[in-house]
């Protein structure tokens, strides 16, 4: 029988913070002490996920359940407290999860579910790999622009469940050390995901909450991707330029000897999924034109997918990430509890003071206050608690850029300092464990801060260049 370890010390945490929270609920018999049970409960849940002990679905899970529970005793104690104090049912508290980004992660998960099993991209990485005819720095180059691409159109942990394996599968073949392939990846994944609504789950979070338009976004920072991929090529070839060479012709000859059709796994499949995709690229492209948002693209695509799959459909389903799935309804539910007890409108009043009516300063300070703060901690929850106070008419009428400088700042805070804060990264890294070849903390930490810095300067100053041209500054 395994010995009891964090499994213990994660369920005395959870009754001692959950014990404090209700104690400072009646101690205050107020809004505020509503407000501390609800934060102690916030910070509790993410200290313990910060750990990487525990699971992280489940603390989430459990976090919003308790913070639910706290809400309730609020309500139904209203006779002891003298009154309203701020508490609701628990519908209420589940209403505020954001449900469209929900279904759209699974909706993705099934679209990419479908296409990986019939070889669809397996099929596209022989075909662009093959450019490279064994030349090591040829094919870095060949891989990260295909990631730059369908960054526009996947979300980041999607991106890299589609390119990581095939990277291995590939650099394996000709004996080429893939960690530096991974790591440049999710780095250009993250970035490269900026222009887009549907590149990166922060991405459709803070649109919903600010009414951020999807053209306004592409247009803005389609220019700065491109930019930044210029910028950040010749930096990761000179860093890992050592380990490039080039593989033995044999080698090389025999691997791309292969007709890229042999890996077509199933006809139907393949023509579907590649079907979908178009049709996936013209809806969000076109869809919110006509008021088709990326969510219901995306639902009725996997639906029809599943349908057409018939009896392979639950086999599908059971590839959707269902943990991260469920880790977001807890994090939303625990982001709503937020915001029903006025805690975000606080922390949004007590910025505007430090904004002032400075344009310039507005806008730096929400791109690296957000990136630092994304760099140590997941930048979906960043992303939840700052997107409202972009739009707080207090700070917004200062500049209506606040919502895109968020958007940059927790895409770009996802590799800065600590690959913690975007999924993509651990994505790679547990995909390199699997593999038996770790990727070294450290080196991510090393490239993705030198990368992290020189994006967010390059950033700061397009923007402030766009507020320049726009009359704002």
């Amino acid at each position: 029988m395994k010995k009891p370890g964090w499994e213990i010390i994660a369920a005395i945490g959870v009754a001692l913070m959950t014990v404090v929270a209700i104690s400072l609920l009646f101690s205050y018999q107020s809004l505020f002490g509503l407000q501390l049970s609800v934060i102690v409960v916030f910070i509790g849940t993410y200290l313990l996920i910060s750990t990487e002990k525990v699971n992280r679905t489940a603390m989430s899970l459990l976090g919003v359940a308790i913070v639910g529970l706290i809400l309730w005793i609020a309500l139904v104690g209203e006779p002891v407290f003298g009154g309203s104090i701020g508490g609701v049912e628990f519908h209420t508290l589940i209403e505020h999860v954001e449900w469209d980004t929900i279904i759209f992660i699974i909706a993705m998960s099934v679209i990419v579910s479908v296409a990986a099993a019939s070889g669809l991209f397996q099929y596209i990485a022989l075909r662009i790999a093959a450019m490279s005819r064994g030349d090591h720095k040829r094919l870095f180059i060949t891989f990260l622009i295909f990631v730059s691409g369908i960054s526009l159109f996947f979300d980041t942990v999607s991106t890299m469940l589609i390119a990581a394996p095939l990277t291995i599968e590939i650099c394996r073949a000709l004996e080429i050390d893939f960690k530096p392939f991974l790591v440049s990846e999710a780095i250009v994944c993250n970035f490269s995901s900026i222009p887009s609504i549907v590149g990166a789950v922060p991405n459709i979070v803070i649109a919903d909450k600010t009414q951020l338009d999807v053209g306004v976004l592409f247009v803005t920072f389609m220019p700065l991707s491109i930019i930044l991929f210029v910028v950040s090529l010749p930096i990761l070839l000179r860093w890992y330029g050592s380990t490039f060479g080039e593989t033995e012709k044999h080698r090389a000859d025999a691997v791309f000897s292969i007709d890229p059709s042999t890996m077509i796994k199933d006809r139907w499949d393949f023509n579907i999924s590649a079907a979908a995709i178009v049709f996936l690229v013209i809806g969000f492209a076109l869809g919110p034109a006509f008021g088709l948002v990326p969510p219901m693209v995306a639902l009725i695509l996997a639906g029809l997918l599943l349908l057409l799959a018939h009896e392979r459909a639950n086999e599908f389903l059971n590839r959707v990430g269902w943990p991260t799935v469920f880790f977001l309804v807890g994090l939303f539910g625990l982001v709503g509890a937020l915001d029903i007890t006025g805690l975000i409108d606080a922390l949004a009043s007590s910025i505007a003071p430090i904004v002032g009516n400075d344009a310039a300063f507005a806008t730096v300070f929400l791109v690296w206050i957000p990136a630092m703060l994304s760099a140590f901690l997941d930048n979906l929850p960043v992303s939840a608690v700052l997107a409202p106070i972009a739009v707080d008419p207090t700070i917004s009428s200062v500049t209506p850029l606040l919502p895109l400088a968020l958007v940059f700042a927790v895409n770009i805070g996802g590799y800065i300092f600590t690959p913690l804060g975007s999924p993509a990264n651990m994505v790679v890294i547990g995909l390199s464990e699997r593999e038996h070849d770790p990727i070294p903390f450290i080196e991510f930490v090393k490239i993705g801060t030198l990368l992290g810095i020189v994006h967010l300067a390059i950033g700061s100053g397009y923007l402030l260049m766009i507020s320049f041209f726009l009359g704002i500054l």
